[in-house]
């Protein structure tokens, strides 16, 4: 996968996770007592078909989502003793292929 569509696939990912949020800061906002609404068998299925579309085998795009909180948190990988920055998308991709070779 080039990277153009994979930063495209997982814009998209993060828009569709950040709705979610907000659907459940608005139903909590009606409803107290409310807990959450998720996708997360859908989610899933995408994170898995990316890590297999981009050869993931170090699962860096589960890392960046959950861990890094979508680049929110600024950390740095380290691939063949190198440190990288994971911040953006575009980060991710390029230690994805990093670690690949």
């Amino acid at each position: 996968m080039n990277k153009k569509t994979f930063i495209e696939l997982m814009t998209e990912l993060v828009s569709i996770k950040k709705a979610e949020d907000n659907l459940n800061d608005a139903l909590k906002r009606f409803e107290p007592d409310f807990s959450r609404i998720s996708h997360e068998r859908y989610e899933t299925l995408i994170v898995r078909s990316l890590k297999i579309a981009m050869n993931d085998k170090w699962n860096w795009i589960s890392y960046w989502i959950y861990d890094c909180d979508m680049g929110k948190k600024d950390t740095k990988a380290v691939v063949n003793d190198e440190k990288m920055p994971l911040k953006s998308l575009s980060d991710l991709f390029n230690v994805i292929k990093a670690d690949i070779n």
